[in-house]
């Protein structure tokens, strides 16, 4: 039984990191790191896009209303490209793209 669980726990470790995380050479970085660690252990991002939703101002008229920003991360050709959203300096997602270029 003991050597059943260990098994599992390696088979655990083995595992790739999942989406949600951000591995950036040797640091690895979760949604609600804030983006100024970001910045230090990644650097800056290949692109930043602003990300918008429409809403009403009360008078029936909408408006477009920033309300994240979404940068992309490309690593090379080895690796996945990785798109990070950022609300208010904390990362909100991370997501794998496709392989980078």
């Amino acid at each position: 039984m003991k050597s059943l669980l260990s098994l599992l726990l390696l088979c655990a470790l083995a595992l790739p990191v999942s989406a949600g995380t951000l591995r950036c050479k040797r640091d690895l970085l979760t949604e609600g790191d804030s983006t100024a660690i970001l910045l230090v252990r990644c650097g800056q991002p290949m692109l930043r896009e602003d990300l918008t939703r429409y809403e009403e101002n009360g008078f029936g008229a909408r408006m477009t209303v920033k309300y994240a920003e979404r940068w992309t991360y490309n690593f090379g050709s080895s690796q996945f490209m990785q798109f990070v959203t950022v609300e208010n300096g904390v990362i909100t997602e991370i997501e794998d793209g496709p392989r980078g270029q």
